[in-house]
């Protein structure tokens, strides 16, 4: 098997190191291929020692910089990537990722339509989609502000919209999948900024999900050990986050 590297990108103060060490951690118990493990970031301090960084190509900005991970010589050509979000918590065993080789691999967005993807997991050979990056970075600013693309995600299906989706079920949205929101009602009256899910309300991962991810608000520490407004508390994320 082709050299695994296992990936994420830290940009600005967003997330603290912390997010990127437990990301680390993680990989660590539930990945038993051998693997390394790098940060694209462009502050490259405080992390745990198994962790390498690279440097983020200058003039991206937010979760665009996550294109920066097609360009063509960044990482290693040849090595199998697999790319995950700092606010996915893992909570069982993700070999599951490197299976089906080759092409892109990526989260089908959850509530858009059938085409959209989420890049919040991704899987692909280093350099086969430098395109990605070489059509957007000259342009960037113009793209970005074009109005055309919700984010990184967009432009990924656009110019790669063959790829392949992992396994159902075993990537898991902790908004979309697992009964979070405790307040339907308020929330189709759009009145659900108003309530606060009580403690006793509790959600758990799906059988067989092995990733929960948690896109946009709340963060896995805003639920860990309270609801988050609406959001119910999510116990397992104090048991795998860490």
């Amino acid at each position: 098997m082709p050299d695994v590297i296992v990936c994420c990108v830290k940009w600005g103060a967003k997330y603290p190191p912390l997010y990127v060490n437990r990301l680390c951690s993680m990989v660590g118990r539930h990945l038993s291929q051998p693997h390394r493990f790098v940060c694209l970031t462009d502050h490259p301090n405080g992390f745990d020692p198994r962790i390498e960084t690279i440097a983020l190509p200058k003039g991206l900005a937010g979760y665009w910089n996550k294109i920066s991970l097609f360009k063509a010589g960044l990482l290693p050509a040849g090595a199998t990537i697999v790319y995950l979000d700092l606010d996915v918590v893992i909570v069982g065993p993700i070999d599951f990722l490197l299976d089906d080789p080759g092409g892109l691999v990526v989260i089908r967005e959850w509530g858009r339509a059938s085409g959209a993807y989420n890049s919040s997991v991704m899987r692909f050979e280093a350099g086969e989609h430098a395109f990605v990056f070489d059509s957007f970075y000259p342009g960037a600013a113009e793209i970005v502000g074009s109005g055309r693309y919700v984010g990184d995600q967009d432009w990924i299906a656009e110019q790669a919209p063959q790829a392949k989706s992992f396994p159902k079920g075993k990537i898991v949205s902790y908004k979309r999948d697992l009964g979070s929101h405790a307040l339907p009602l308020a929330k189709s009256l759009r009145l659900d900024f108003l309530l606060k899910a009580p403690r006793f309300m509790t959600v758990s991962p799906t059988p067989g999900a092995a990733i929960v991810v948690f896109h946009g608000k709340p963060d896995p520490e805003d639920v860990m050990d309270s609801s988050y407004g609406p959001w119910k508390r999510a116990p397992f994320v104090k048991q795998h986050w860490r």
